[in-house]
């Protein structure tokens, strides 16, 4: 692995994989972030949608996706596993959680063996408010993913990434879906577009039958000192419709920083449901590091 202005390459079956490996950036943990809902016609039903989008939005295989679009490469290092760690923390509320998630690449020369990889993501532990104390639990979904590249070109790469996420507690049964990944890369600029589809197996109303969201994200690395090309700004936009509930539209904003060539740090704030009745304001710090090749 070479590192080229905080961007990295990889070979593939002995040839330059060009869209996934291309002096792409080594990423981060998660992105500063705005959530904005669509007005609700009641209450209840508002918080109910907030609760869901923060839980979907603010995991760790949102927040690698997200990624995928701009500071991350599209998948890891064939051969070797990345983590992604974070400690989230709401002002507003005293809630903590650790989205994680960890992902690994075999290598090979085939799309399922070489052109894929393979993460699973949940939240390490997450401590809520309860009769004036902190309940402190694992996740509430463990999701396991499979993104495989379908065209690698020069600068446009196509991937489509199939996701089971699994409840723990909270919800039964599971979500089933799959997300469409289209990255486009020039020069130092990353901009890539999403559109997934998901279902529940056993719905309710945290959780709908159906979910159709589209994403926007777009990462510039920085030039003009040795400094400033260890830093990415990013942002990203999702619009989302679930079964029965209006619209929604979330905006996330970051920066990432590389600090050395397996790792790199993340310091941002999210807030959510800026238009609603209760917004949530958090400060996220995160992590990723790169553990190297399977030995």
């Amino acid at each position: 692995m070479r590192m080229v202005r905080g961007k990295r390459s990889r070979p593939i079956a002995g040839t330059e994989w060009h869209g996934i490996q291309e002096e792409m950036r080594f990423a981060t943990l998660p992105t500063l972030g705005v959530i904005l809902a669509s007005t609700l016609s009641c209450l209840p039903m508002e918080a109910q949608l907030f609760h869901r989008l923060k839980a979907k939005q603010g995991g760790g295989s949102a927040i690698s996706l997200r990624k995928r679009l701009h500071v991350n490469t599209l998948i890891t290092e064939p051969g070797t596993v990345e983590v992604d760690w974070a400690n989230l923390f709401s002002v507003t509320s005293g809630d903590y959680a650790m989205p994680s998630a960890i992902k690994y690449t075999p290598e090979g020369s085939t799309i399922p063996w070489g052109r894929t990889e393979y993460s699973i993501a949940f939240d390490t532990l997450a401590a809520t408010d309860a009769g004036g104390g902190k309940l402190v639990r694992f996740s509430q979904a463990v999701s396991i993913t499979g993104t495989a590249v379908l065209i690698d070109g020069e600068k446009l790469d196509i991937a489509i990434a199939p996701q089971a996420s699994f409840f723990l507690r909270d919800e039964s049964g599971a979500r089933l879906g799959a997300t469409a990944i289209v990255r486009y890369d020039s020069g130092r600029n990353s901009t890539g577009f999403t559109l997934g589809w998901s279902g529940a197996t056993h719905s309710s109303a945290t959780n709908p039958a159906g979910t159709l969201d589209a994403g926007f994200g777009y990462g510039r690395n920085l030039s003009g000192s040795p400094l400033l090309e260890k830093f990415t700004p990013h942002t990203n936009m999702i619009w989302e419709r679930s079964t029965g509930v209006p619209g929604a539209v979330a905006l996330f904003e970051g920066v990432e920083y590389q600090m050395t060539d397996r790792v790199a740090f993340d310091l941002s704030g999210q807030h959510f449901g800026l238009r609603g009745a209760t917004p949530d304001n958090q400060v996220v710090v995160g992590m990723t590091v790169s553990l190297g090749r399977l030995k």
